[in-house]
């Protein structure tokens, strides 16, 4: 990957992050009252970046666990849609947990990434694979054979090993870990991640 495709994500300041970060936070409340409705359309209407076409994820935790996860690898309009959308998504829409309920959300702690460019990675095989990915920087995305799974670099912070990272990637995928399936191909992305404190 060039080091350009990392200088061409924006680096919101810290006014903006929390703004995006509230924004989704509203998106979420907006589904259970109609007062966060209106806060919604005031804040996009302010919102920083909202023009901007990039891929992004929006995270939330409950008590240090993954509570949600949803986005896109590849932009799919203007963060004023994308962001809201996958706020909801993340909360009502991950198959994996059951929809968000009213009580929790204020539990609930909310990171956003926005990502840059997809980069193919022309690896051989999985020793290939290990040796040049970058703990702590790359995400990975894996598609082959009907199937697909990826992991944001935020996944380096519970799996630092590159090679429990990527058979964990594997297993989500459905592929058996410790192998190389055939036909797969890899690519490896950055982000820029801002959180809510606490």
């Amino acid at each position: 990957m060039a080091a350009s495709d990392f200088i061409e994500l924006p680096q919101p300041g810290r006014e903006e992050a929390l703004a995006l970060l509230g924004i989704a936070r509203l998106a979420i409340a907006s589904r259970w009252d109609d007062r966060c409705r209106d806060e919604l359309s005031h804040a996009i209407g302010s919102m920083p970046l909202a023009n901007a076409v990039l891929a992004c994820f929006v995270t939330l935790h409950e008590e240090g666990r993954l509570r949600g996860c949803i986005g896109c690898l590849e932009p799919q309009g203007p963060l004023r849609e994308a962001l809201p959308h996958f706020a909801r998504l993340a909360a009502f829409g991950d198959p994996r947990f059951p929809p968000l309920e009213p009580p929790e959300l204020g539990g609930v702690s909310i990171s956003i990434s926005l990502l840059g460019p997809l980069s193919p990675m022309e690896v051989e095989g999985r020793a290939e694979l290990l040796a040049s990915l970058r703990p702590g920087i790359d995400g990975l995305w894996l598609m082959g054979g009907g199937r697909r799974a990826t992991f944001l670099p935020a996944v380096w912070r519970e799996l630092p090993d590159p090679a429990a990272f990527l058979d964990h990637l594997l297993r989500k995928g459905g592929w058996p870990p410790g192998g190389w399936p055939e036909g797969l191909s890899v690519w490896r992305y950055r982000v820029r991640e801002f959180a809510e404190e606490g």
